[in-house]
């Protein structure tokens, strides 16, 4: 499957042996995408894979898994029964967060049939619109400006040169800019900030201001 795209074409292929997939949802707008385009790549020409979804949450984070199986009712619902279970983790510390997510993936491929994994991870807007958002904490550099491999032997990273514009016209490609994308949240205002609410963004932390950036809408 080929989805056009300014930046960078996504190209969802697989090997006829490969009967489940791993799907790393947060209920953020990229992964939801992903989900979307992996879906469809599944029901249009490859109905005999399954897809696995993987979710770590963080404590103080409980909209994570909320958004994430919103997300996932609305794949179930536009494209029916092509999931199996979906596999959960904890972490009770940030710092702990990756590496908690890091485990759960290698559980996952060690336990159920799903060996190659999907994420959503994307590259930032150029650096003179981020630095703008400072001293608001944001991923590193290390997303920028380079062409990274969209996937290796085992992990699938369909984003990871597009940015949030390209991301949003990907929405607008497929048809689900407004049924989709307001189901999604960027945000990542936590508890104790004085304007979380997990029903809106805050539109102040960094993600918020990319999510704006690249839709020009928060919801």
């Amino acid at each position: 499957m080929i989805i056009k795209n300014s930046q960078q074409d996504i190209h969802i292929v697989e090997d006829e042996s490969t009967t489940t997939l791993g799907y790393k949802v947060s209920g953020g707008a990229d992964s939801a995408i992903v989900g979307y385009m992996l879906s469809k790549f599944v029901v249009e020409e490859r109905p005999d894979i399954k897809i696995m979804p993987i979710t770590t949450t963080l404590a103080g984070k409980q909209y994570q898994l909320i958004y994430a199986k919103r997300v996932l009712e609305f794949l179930k619902n536009e494209f029916g029964d092509i999931f199996v279970e979906h596999q959960t983790s904890h972490a009770s510390q940030l710092n702990k967060y990756v590496s908690s997510q890091d485990t759960l993936v290698d559980e996952t491929r060690a336990n159920t049939p799903a060996k190659i994994i999907y994420s959503g991870i994307t590259s930032n807007p150029p650096k003179k619109i981020y630095r703008q958002w400072l001293p608001h904490t944001g991923p590193s550099d290390n997303r920028n400006g380079k062409k990274f491999p969209t996937k290796n032997r085992l992990t699938r990273n369909p984003l990871v040169n597009i940015d949030k514009k390209g991301v949003a016209e990907l929405y607008n490609t497929l048809g689900v800019m407004d049924t989709l994308f307001p189901i999604t949240r960027s945000c990542e205002a936590w508890e104790k900030h004085e304007k979380y609410n997990i029903e809106k963004h805050c539109e102040e932390c960094w993600w918020c201001r990319e999510r704006y950036w690249g839709f020009g809408r928060y919801k």
